[in-house]
């Protein structure tokens, strides 16, 4: 009797051993499942970065972790120079790239498969810079628009008309100079702008083409005559002692540069869900940083100095957000971007810009570029988001 009860006793046992383990085992096949299921929901996303600020938003958006909440996994390249970015999206190295208004039209007639996907910001931070030796109020021959604009005032004329000569007596001195500047980027906005202004041709005027970084650097070496920028030149020349011959918003709208996303067509066919889902994050980013909390704020300061190699404080970052790269938040882009009175609308913008490209550059050709076919594609997308 006693040897039968030892033996159901080891039967007994040997039953929950096994028990136990086949539950081990079914709780790590669980587990296993769990964690396919959550890499399966992860979308890996190679994004194509401009090492501006003007997309500064993207990166503190990844390293607050947004991306992953929302099952993207962002895989961050950074390119040096629009057209480049535009090539390695064409052909699908990348996904999704920074661009902007002054070079679109011309990466949209070499590569007619890329869509512009949102609108992010505009640009106000374009200046065309004097070295320091160069200056009137250092000895030197050339006067900034603030020279102008004083003596303009001093001869009584009024606010308006003074800005409006000021600005073209600072630009005619552009005349048979050389630029340093990055012609594939959206400097050539503020470019078109003051030659307008100046009554100038694009054969008026001799050219560098150097990226920005490279440009700056070179610039304040003793190549060309003048630079023309973004926000990060023109930042680190000024700390050199550089003096703004004239600015972006001296210049007025038509030096404004809409920075975008693009996208190939068959890539937004086949991802449209993702897509919508990354600007429901840059959107709750955007919040964040005009947010009552600093902290969203010094963040974006300190990735901006790193990606840009320019040094920003926090109130320099406040200057960014407010007047240089005023990014709207969801409810604002419609006012901002798509409405008939836009304060920036795409279609006037993109518009002249085409106009630079195809009449003044002649690097575009008539009927390469339907401009109607990149709006409706932005808007539909706008339309889309739901923050």
């Amino acid at each position: 009797m006693k040897r039968k009860k030892n033996w159901m006793k080891k039967i007994l046992s040997t039953v929950m051993v096994m028990a136990l383990f086949c539950g081990l085992l079914t709780g790590c096949g669980e587990k296993e499942n769990s964690d396919n299921e959550t890499a399966k929901e992860m979308k890996t996303v190679k994004f194509g970065l401009l090492p501006y600020q003007d997309w500064m938003p993207w990166m503190l958006a990844d390293e607050l972790g947004y991306f992953k909440e929302a099952g993207i996994d962002l895989e961050v390249i950074t390119f040096t120079d629009d057209i480049t970015c535009a090539e390695a999206l064409q052909s699908g190295d990348i996904d999704i790239a920074c661009g902007n208004s002054g070079s679109g039209p011309l990466a949209f007639s070499k590569f007619p498969d890329l869509r512009m996907i949102s609108t992010t910001c505009g640009f106000l931070g374009y200046a065309i810079m004097v070295r320091p030796k160069d200056a009137a109020q250092n000895g030197g021959t050339i006067k900034t628009y603030e020279d102008f604009y004083k003596e303009e005032i001093a001869d009584g004329k009024a606010e308006e008309e003074a800005m409006k000569n000021a600005v073209k007596s600072a630009c005619k001195q552009l005349k048979g100079k050389t630029l340093v500047m990055d012609r594939g980027t959206g400097s050539n906005l503020p470019l078109n702008a003051a030659l307008k202004a100046a009554d100038l041709t694009i054969d008026d005027i001799k050219f560098m083409d150097i990226t920005d970084v490279e440009g700056a650097l070179a610039f304040l070496d003793g190549t060309g005559d003048f630079e023309l920028g973004g926000y990060p030149q023109v930042t680190s020349l000024s700390e050199e002692g550089c003096f703004k011959l004239v600015s972006g918003a001296e210049l007025g709208g038509e030096a404004v540069c809409l920075s975008v996303e693009m996208a190939r067509a068959d890539y937004i066919e086949e991802n449209m869900d993702t897509i919508v889902a990354m600007r429901e994050v840059w959107y709750k980013t955007i919040d964040n940083i005009y947010s009552d909390d600093s902290s969203y704020m010094e963040k974006l300061a300190e990735i901006t100095g790193k990606y840009t190699g320019t040094e920003i404080s926090l109130e320099d970052m406040k200057n960014i957000a407010e007047n240089i790269d005023p990014w709207p938040t969801k409810d604002k882009v419609d006012e901002m971007f798509f409405a008939e009175d836009a304060k920036w609308g795409v279609e006037e913008i993109y518009g002249g810009s085409l106009d630079y490209w195809m009449n003044i550059n002649g690097q575009v050709k008539k009927g390469t570029v339907d401009l109607q076919k990149q709006i409706d594609t932005v808007k539909m997308i706008y339309e889309k988001v739901d923050k």
